[in-house]
């Protein structure tokens, strides 16, 4: 993997996925609070913990944003584009790794 280069995000775009991240974060924290706790229930316990595996990926991305250290792949380090970032801001890799 080579160095990280994290992308220049202009100030809108910056907002949008703040906005995008916010949303989705308040809408997976709902999620849970909403599923029962599925004990025995395998297809609920499954759907539950994909929930808290978004709402987790979520919560990172926040982080590496504030941090400044948003929007480079974790796989090959490279830039990830800014409309990739805005489609799924959660998202940890680009394109070309995400399908291989």
């Amino acid at each position: 993997m080579t160095t990280p280069t994290y992308p220049a995000i202009d100030d809108d775009a910056r907002a949008r996925i703040e906005a995008a991240l916010d949303e989705a974060a308040t809408g997976r924290r709902r999620q849970l609070d909403d599923l029962a706790e599925a004990v025995g229930d395998s297809p609920a316990a499954a759907h539950r913990a994909s929930v808290a595996r978004i709402l987790s990926d979520v919560e990172a991305a926040q982080n590496r944003l504030a941090r400044g250290a948003f929007g480079a792949c974790a796989r090959c380090g490279a830039a990830i584009p800014v409309e990739r970032l805005e489609l799924r801001p959660w998202t940890r890799v680009c394109v070309g790794c995400a399908s291989r």
